[in-house]
């Protein structure tokens, strides 16, 4: 593979946690409305999980079928089965973790929680990576630290910070913690034996999962005495859903873990502070929505604070010695919304 065929790739899957992850505030805002939260982030991701598995075992299936190799008369199979072997527990308890836990308190939190003030305590997801990583052996450096202050104090800045009530604000901050200890152990090397699994099946057995855990807290919760099917059937639900599972679900959060295991915690974790700048300007160009005051402002300092990661990548690339900590991301895991 080429420099500029990686480069590509790269720019690619940034460009797809940054703005389609930025435009799923405006998709659930309309789900929402129309089915309890919980039950409509199960039906996405777990639809998003499915549809993504199925490509997946199809496109080894079709492999095998093809394009396998005969070493010494054996079949050199790397099916579904044999790439999860050892590792469907952890994808499965990754996605409780991202989708149920996380997701699923910054769902509930947000039914009394204004989405600006929502949006500045889930962005403390790096922060929270930065104690995780501290209490594992690593040190924060003063850039890393005052990387993490401009890109938080640039989405307070920018979405208006309005102080809500404190339980729900305690819950958006254990939702950030939740999904900072994801992205921790999800970043953690892979020693089981066999095939890799990849970004593509790891992603979908995370919806799935996560996906169904978040319908069986419906149901245990009583959102399902709640929905009302004629809200279901609306235009705006479907497109609004098709845009949350093909675009924000499957292809953003497959990019996500592609960034995170392939290339650079640091730069998957950029989305914290690029998404509410996309939710801010699409809320102001498409639904007419007020421009803060502070937003220019507050956008200059998350863009330096990307730029600085962005810029600062190459010096991450290499590993340290296997005994030796290694270095703290700035930032690294998903958004709640996805």
């Amino acid at each position: 593979m080429t420099s500029s065929h990686r480069r590509f790739q790269v720019i690619a899957a940034l460009l797809a946690v940054w703005v389609l992850w930025g435009s799923t505030f405006l998709g659930i805002r309309v789900m929402v409305g129309a089915a309890p939260p919980l039950f409509a982030a199960g039906v996405r991701f777990t639809a998003a999980g499915a549809i993504l598995l199925t490509a997946v075992a199809w496109a080894a299936r079709r492999r095998n079928k093809y394009g396998v190799r005969k070493q010494h008369g054996v079949r050199n199979e790397h099916g579904v089965r044999e790439r999860l072997r050892g590792r469907a527990g952890r994808f499965a308890l990754l996605g409780v973790l991202h989708f149920l836990c996380a997701n699923g308190l910054v769902s509930v939190a947000e039914q009394r929680l204004p989405s600006a003030a929502a949006g500045v305590c889930f962005a403390t997801v790096p922060l929270w990576t930065l104690v995780l990583r501290a209490a594992t052996g690593g040190r924060p450096t003063t850039a890393d630290l005052a990387v993490v202050a401009c890109g938080l104090g640039g989405v307070a800045l920018l979405l208006g910070f309005q102080p809500g009530p404190l339980l729900p604000s305690l819950q958006v901050l254990g939702a950030a913690a939740v999904w900072a200890l994801a992205g921790h152990l999800a970043a953690r090397p892979d020693r089981s034996a066999g095939p890799p699994a990849g970004p593509a099946l790891s992603s979908a057995v995370q919806m799935v999962s996560g996906g169904l855990a978040l319908l069986a807290a419906s149901a245990v919760g009583g959102e399902w005495a709640r929905i009302r099917p004629e809200a279901l059937t609306s235009v705006s639900f479907w497109l609004a859903g098709a845009h949350l599972v093909l675009l924000g679900s499957l292809v953003g959060f497959w990019a996500y873990i592609w960034l995170v295991t392939k290339v650079d915690q640091r730069l998957a974790g950029t989305y914290a502070y690029v998404n509410p700048v996309v939710a801010v300007l699409l809320g102001w160009l498409l639904l007419d929505e007020h421009l803060p005051t502070g937003a220019l402002l507050g956008t200059a300092l998350v863009t330096a604070a990307v730029a600085w990661t962005v810029l600062s990548q190459g010096t991450h690339r290499t590993r340290p010695p296997a005994d030796t900590p290694p270095p703290i991301p700035l930032t690294q895991t998903t958004k709640a919304n996805t």
